[in-house]
């Protein structure tokens, strides 16, 4: 049989649909489809909200601390390690908060909204030879939010780093349901924040406090290797450049505050690009001549090991897609460049 929302379950959903203009789903078939991500975990949430506006998203916070129930943002649900599931409220951006809002050619940048699918920004900046630079391999379905939360990077990650490297300014709300906008700040005007008498003032001392007390472990012991995507970034406020805390936003899987707008940085695209397909006989072997490859400065660089390699020759339509390999190699790379000629 069925089960059906507990009383305070029916009390939430009835105080967020007086208050939210977007969808308040609290159905047993919501939660069914809502426990689940691209990852082998499985969590019925409380209950779904399908934001029409920032609005909206104030009142679910509101409403949340009164009630004492957790949010839990979410985008294309294409986490792989279930971050976007859990009992919480789940805030889903992708159905109506979903728009580029502003695009700016001179300046390389545009203001989106987070429930944006990175293939339609891509394809809305396509006219003006401009494309977001990171790349997921979900990119006809995640989202812009997803991206920032998760801090993806993606194939051509060599050239282009990771979301961390693009996000120019976040607008978000707050546990407490007030608005920020973190963006770069002078340190006159960092002073200034983090004088206010205000959530937001508390955070600008916390994370610099936590930053310089920390600064030789975060030295020490966070890895210097290029797509490090796990754990706070900490290590981004003790570097010589301007304080900025969206930097701490991105990758914190929306356990900080609820993205609302970004502006993103935007790259040129390329005029020309080509791809080698080299074989190798194992993995070994291929990682080997990674290293003199990534000497010749590649536009990106993915391997294909053989457990993928023989799922794909043993999978009807993928099998199918397999004609640019020769022989039976046990290991590929796909190494891409890219230029204006």
């Amino acid at each position: 049989m069925a089960s059906t929302p507990s009383r305070p379950s029916e009390e939430i959903a009835a105080e967020l649909k007086k208050r939210v203009a977007g969808e308040v789903r609290f159905d047993r078939y919501s939660r069914l489809l809502y426990s689940t991500d691209a990852s082998i975990y499985q969590i019925e949430p409380i209950g779904v909200v399908l934001p029409s506006d920032r609005g909206d998203v104030q009142a679910v916070i509101e409403i949340a601390n009164r009630f004492q129930v957790p949010i839990l943002p979410r985008g294309g649900g294409t986490s792989l390690a279930g971050q976007a599931v859990g009992h919480a409220l789940v805030l889903d951006f992708s159905k109506y908060m979903n728009r580029v809002l502003e695009v700016n050619r001179e300046e390389l940048w545009c203001r989106v909204q987070p429930g944006l699918v990175q293939d339609e920004l891509n394809a809305h900046v396509r006219s003006f030879s401009l494309q977001f630079g990171p790349d997921t391999s979900t990119s006809n379905r995640a989202t812009i939010g997803g991206m920032i939360g998760n801090n993806s990077a993606g194939a051509h990650s060599l050239t282009y780093g990771k979301t961390l490297d693009h996000v120019l300014e976040l607008t978000v709300l707050l546990s407490d349901g007030s608005e920020a906008v973190f963006r770069d700040l002078s340190p006159g005007e960092t002073e200034n924040k983090g004088g206010a008498d205000s959530l937001e003032g508390r955070i600008y001392r916390e994370v610099a406090h936590l930053a310089e007390e920390h600064r030789g472990e975060i030295a020490a012991r966070y890895p210097k290797i290029m797509r490090r995507v796990s754990g706070y970034n900490l290590d981004e406020f003790v570097k010589p450049q301007p304080f900025n805390l969206a930097r701490i936003l991105v990758g914190s899987e929306g356990t900080l505050g609820v993205v609302v707008e970004a502006k993103m940085r935007l790259v040129p695209k390329p005029r020309w690009t080509a791809l080698n397909v080299i074989h190798f006989r194992d993995d070994l072997e291929a990682l080997e001549a990674s290293q003199t490859i990534l000497e010749t400065a590649p536009y990106a660089l993915e391997s294909t090991d053989k457990m993928i390699l023989d799922l794909a020759r043993g999978n009807i339509v993928q099998s199918q897609r397999l004609g640019f390999v020769q022989g039976n190699p046990s290991s590929l790379l796909m190494v891409e460049y890219a230029g204006d000629t």
